[in-house]
């Protein structure tokens, strides 16, 4: 665990639960994410050291805590340069990630590490005078304005473009802004050129196809179930529980929000396509699976 995998000539990476990639561009090297928290970033600085390398700049993925929770003490320390995609950019609102979970300012069981990063000082990647060689590619969808990363040694870095087998076998569920855009993202993966890809969360592989269509697979797994259980008309709060106890899941403060997040992106996603719908009663809002011809 956070030992440095060379992937490549100048190609690196620290392998970790959320890992940290390394391009090494002269004597100065380029980090795609910063590590989950100021430990992890602490590690980064050692294999920086290991290699003789100087931070110049870090490329953040996405603004979820665990890719930018490390960003801070690596620029508090090197006073290296943090970029981000714009709609993001600059990240010194790290509550954006749980503003968008919870709909509001976040209460105290959501300021934490895992949700909440310490606030530091980003520019938009557009701006970024990025190493001869690399380049970038928007991959929304488990976030919006996120990035994948491409370096010269034909190696892709994903974040969170994909999840793992163990992900859907494990938790069946994984947090999706967008689901249409995710699938759109899955597309893009799979046409992607390169001699490895390097997620986040999943191990490192050289053929897209199987995990993309594993994913791909959830998607309309996941779709399908929502619409089964709409069969009868639900709450959203009824819906939910509805789903965490067909998957045999524990419900918890976090996993409220998380997964809640998650479910919310589905039904905005079956309901653009016409498969569920709503209504009001007795002050209170009910989903339902839609009926044939029915207006939205």
């Amino acid at each position: 665990m956070y030992e440095c995998v060379q992937a490549g000539e100048n190609t690196f990476f620290m392998d970790c639960p959320s890992r940290v990639g390394v391009y090494r561009d002269g004597e100065a090297a380029w980090l795609i994410d910063s590590g989950s928290d100021k430990d992890a970033a602490k590690k980064v600085l050692k294999i920086l050291g290991d290699l003789g390398l100087r931070l110049e700049a870090a490329i953040v993925t996405h603004y979820h805590a665990d890719h930018t929770g490390g960003a801070a003490l690596l620029q508090q320390r090197t006073n290296c340069r943090l970029y981000l995609a714009e709609p993001t950019a600059p990240g010194n609102f790290p509550e954006i990630n749980t503003a968008l979970l919870f709909g509001a300012h976040p209460p105290k069981p959501l300021r934490t590490k895992f949700f909440l990063a310490q606030s530091a000082r980003y520019a938009p990647v557009e701006s970024a005078p990025l190493p001869e060689g690399m380049r970038l590619a928007r991959l929304d969808g488990h976030a919006f304005a996120q990035l994948g990363v491409y370096t010269p040694d034909d190696i892709w870095f994903l974040g969170d473009a994909v999840a793992s087998k163990h992900t859907f076998d494990k938790y069946k569920l994984t947090y999706l802004y967008d689901v249409e855009k995710f699938l759109q993202t899955l597309d893009a993966v799979a046409s992607l050129q390169g001699r490895l890809f390097i997620p986040a969360h999943v191990a490192p592989f050289e053929d897209a196809a199987s995990i993309v269509e594993r994913n791909r697979r959830w998607v309309y797994e996941t779709g399908d179930c929502i619409i089964e259980l709409l069969q009868t008309p639900r709450t959203f709060e009824t819906l939910l529980k509805a789903i965490f106890d067909r998957y045999d899941l524990q419900m918890t403060f976090g996993q409220h929000t998380l997964l809640g997040a998650t479910v919310r992106a589905f039904l905005a996603w079956l309901m653009d396509a016409g498969r569920v719908s709503y209504f009001c009663e007795d002050n209170l809002l009910y989903w339902k699976a839609a009926e044939a011809g029915e207006e939205q």
